[in-house]
């Protein structure tokens, strides 16, 4: 039996069912994605206050969120206007 190609097979994205979006945090508005390479010891540090803090509170705190409070607490958000 022949395969069907790609201008045979039936593709239409009108039908398609909407995808269904992930749980999760909403993004907080325009920000953008950035990589960052830091040294092992200090990732390891961040995971562990990560851990402290989610054992407290009882609510997933990452890494990540640990460095947008220390970057917010270094260059608070200022509002474009």
């Amino acid at each position: 039996m022949p395969r069907p190609t790609a201008a045979s097979a039936p593709h239409d994205v009108d039908n398609a069912p909407p995808t269904k979006r992930r749980p999760g945090r909403p993004s907080p508005g325009d920000t953008v994605q950035v990589t960052l390479r830091i040294p092992r010891g200090q990732l390891t540090q961040l995971v562990e206050e990560g851990a402290k803090r989610t054992a407290s509170t009882g609510r997933t705190v990452t890494a990540q969120a640990i460095l947008m409070e220390l970057v917010e607490a270094k260059f608070p958000h200022k509002v474009a206007g």
